[in-house]
């Protein structure tokens, strides 16, 4: 009986962990737009998102920037900090550190039952004659903190200085001076197996003239989307307010108690997103009968006073 009951959970185990889809989510700004006859596009991407199983990704938007797109086809914007003097290509000499009012923003959020880990983002840039010298990429899992870590590639008017700082190296502009393929190097346990959303700002900085622009176009994030996987991880979180067990429940049955205030609402969400159980009861200690669901991972969402938890429960019956 035990050997045929670790074998199940090592099946189980084992179900859970496949299934990783690889994605490459790009944004064009296709749709962009400063056309007089029919209106400035603003400072919100209208281009269609790219789409993931188990993703949903957010549409680019310009915080602190003039209301208006200066260039259709790219995400281009003006009123920058600036910092950086017309001929001057030392970076030392460059007044201004990151701005952290002034950015372009973006969201990607793991949908109910999904993990996500990214991998990499890479994107093309380009700037006015007085546009900003510097920029870099930051995110909030640790509170927008830190640059992210960065490489040029091969690109000439592009280097990275220390603290993963993009340098704009030559003070020289031409149109076809955009520079292709440049990449953030994302890894490690803020990037693996999320299941909140990341969010990722974009600070350029340094501009010679308050009117100079910054050019971004073709973003591309790279990564994987699974379902929430492992055994191990169905484990509760000793810091939350909720109480889940047995986990795995082999009956079907579930309790949940709330270690402070009554569960004011209790969903159990299977792995595609939908809502198979709702519990409104107003209690301290809910008893939920899953003895009539299929086999398999389920998430159980609490609502207790402004407090939300979701909890991951297997059903092996």
């Amino acid at each position: 009986m035990i050997k045929n009951l670790l074998s199940t959970i090592a099946l189980v185990s084992t179900v859970l962990s496949v299934n990783a889809q690889s994605f490459s989510g790009m944004y064009p700004f296709t749709s962009v737009s400063t056309s007089t006859a029919t209106g400035n596009t603003g400072t919100t991407d209208p281009t269609p998102v790219p789409t993931a199983t188990g993703l949903t990704f957010g549409s680019f938007t310009a915080v602190g920037t003039p209301s208006n797109t200066s260039a259709g086809g790219v995400f281009a914007f003006s009123g920058w900090t600036t910092g950086a003097t017309n001929g001057n290509d030392t970076y030392s000499a460059m007044t201004q550190t990151v701005d952290l009012t002034k950015y372009y923003d973006v969201s990607l959020t793991p949908q109910v039952g999904y993990e996500v880990t990214l991998t990499s983002i890479t994107f093309n840039m380009n700037r006015s004659g007085t546009g900003p010298r510097t920029f870099v990429w930051r995110s909030n899992k640790d509170a927008f903190a830190a640059n992210l870590p960065v490489s040029a590639g091969t690109n000439t008017n592009v280097s990275v200085q220390a603290s993963d700082v993009f340098l704009w190296t030559v003070d020289s502009y031409t149109s076809s001076a955009q520079q292709k393929g440049l990449s953030v190097n994302l890894s490690g346990a803020n990037f693996t197996s999320q299941t909140t959303a990341y969010n990722f700002r974009f600070y350029p900085y340094n501009a010679e003239a308050a009117g100079g622009t910054f050019r971004i176009d073709t973003v591309i994030f790279n990564g994987s989307v699974s379902l929430a996987t492992g055994i191990g991880r169905l484990q509760f979180d000793l810091n939350s307010n909720f109480k889940v067990y047995p986990v795995p429940s082999y009956d079907g049955v579930v309790f949940i108690e709330s270690k402070s205030q009554d569960i004011t609402k209790i969903e159990v969400v299977d792995v595609l997103g939908n809502v198979v159980l709702l519990n409104t009861k107003n209690e301290s200690k809910v008893k939920l009968n899953l003895a009539d669901m299929p086999n398999g991972n389920y998430f159980v969402r609490m609502y207790s006073g402004n407090s939300v938890s979701t909890k991951k429960i297997v059903v092996i019956k």
